[in-house]
């Protein structure tokens, strides 16, 4: 089945060179670095320890704290990604401690090119990224392969039980599965696992390094807009949540007058469209991006900027998390719960049931269904400060009980160093 697969991605190539193009018009950066994704023109790194794949910036903030750890204990770190945003993290953050590239297409030839240019020693596989070519490849170049901080929703295993066939072989080329909870556990052994492979070790997420970059850049900004202003950060956001969000934010400034809206939509092509709309419902708005727009007269702010989350929650009150009102299925709350600020999400978590459970038996987390609910749950925690610190205080300790998957991850990556 492999073959016929493999034949199938060689077919699609001008589509795929298509479709980054066609990205590209609205994120430029899909057009740059084309040749890296088929492995043409990439030099032989030499030693690499630890070969890294972290999909997107979700992947690569949970991987954070683990890249860390192996490049404190000196371990040469290579980190593959597939996403503009994954990739602009890991400049901003590594820097040159790390190499970084696209990640190969899933095609024998390219995948091949990569283990005999980069040579791992082990390799570590964020989440649910399930290539078969590129997993074979790394058995035969007798890579050992972890799937780290695995999950699989109830809606992705519906999918992959259908192509079963294809799944349970690239499944049992794994060297060790450790899976986020002991749900996502029962459910790649059902997709055909080996049990004796499968471990769960804790969720990653739990671990994030909350070591603020340049904070003074940060506090700097919120004198801009006023330092005692409260501030509200709408984080992740996805289409039609900005709408939704804008719609009802009057209420909010009825409520508590010279309040401050940050939005920082997910995706950076919808940087642009959002600033739009937020001018088309008239508020007064800035763009992160022009410092010069800025200032304690405007009402919202468009977060054009990418890797800043972590010191935008630095500087907020309360955030809201995106993803969740729009059926998506949510995004990580665990940054902003660092910060210690009030977290309000909608129902729409799927994504990440093992930790809003977690929250959620806590009463640690503002689930709600709708804006108008976002608001009114913000006026209400304003207006009772006790119930307000409650909450921070319940969320960081949910947090701190379960750290240390990291630390459990990097034991066993040992016996391959």
């Amino acid at each position: 089945m492999r073959f016929f697969y493999s034949l199938v991605m060689y077919l699609l190539t001008p589509l795929l060179v298509i479709r980054l193009w066609w990205k590209g018009r609205k994120l430029p950066a899909y057009r740059h670095r084309i040749a890296e994704r088929f492995m043409l023109g990439c030099p032989s790194l030499g030693s690499v320890d630890v070969w890294v794949h972290a999909v997107s910036l979700g992947e690569v903030i949970a991987a954070t704290p683990l890249i860390d750890r192996l490049l404190q204990q000196q371990q040469a770190v290579f980190i593959t990604t597939m996403t503009p945003t994954g990739s602009q993290r890991v400049v901003n953050y590594f820097g040159h401690k790390v190499g970084h590239q696209y990640v190969p297409y899933d095609m024998p030839g390219v995948v091949k090119r990569f283990f005999k240019k980069t040579k791992p020693k082990v390799g570590i596989i964020m989440e649910t990224e399930l290539w078969p070519n590129l997993i074979h490849q790394a058995q035969r170049a007798k890579v050992p392969l972890i799937l780290a901080n695995a999950r699989i929703s109830d809606d992705s295993i519906k999918a992959y039980q259908r192509i079963q066939f294809l799944i349970k072989p690239v499944l049992n080329k794994f060297t060790a599965i450790f899976p986020q909870g002991d749900d996502d556990a029962r459910r790649f052994i059902k997709l055909g696992a080996p049990a004796n492979k499968v471990h769960t070790l804790g969720n990653m997420k739990f671990d994030l390094n909350v070591q603020m970059q340049n904070p003074e850049v940060f506090h700097k900004l919120k004198e801009s807009w006023g330092a005692s202003r409260i501030t509200l950060i709408a984080a992740s956001t996805h289409d039609n949540e900005e709408a939704l969000i804008l719609d009802v934010f009057k209420e909010l400034q009825d409520a508590l007058p010279n309040i401050l809206s940050l939005i920082a939509p997910r995706h950076p092509e919808r940087f642009q469209s959002v600033y739009q709309l937020s001018l088309k419902e008239g508020y007064r708005t800035g763009l992160r991006s022009d410092l010069s727009s800025i200032n304690p007269d405007k009402e919202v702010i468009i977060l054009d900027s990418l890797g800043e989350l972590l010191g935008m929650y630095q500087i907020s009150d309360y955030a809201f998390i995106g993803g969740s009102l729009v059926p998506v299925g949510g995004h990580n709350v665990l940054e902003a719960v660092a910060m210690r600020i009030p977290v309000f999400s909608g129902k729409n978590f799927h994504n990440f049931k093992y930790i809003f459970s977690e929250l959620q038996e806590k009463q640690a987390i503002n689930l709600i269904d709708n804006a108008h609910e976002l608001m009114q749950g913000i006026i209400r925690l304003e207006r009772n400060q006790e119930e307000r610190e409650r909450l921070i205080t319940q969320a960081t300790q949910v947090l701190a009980k379960n750290q240390g998957a990291v630390a459990r991850h990097v034991e066993f990556i040992k016996q391959y160093l």
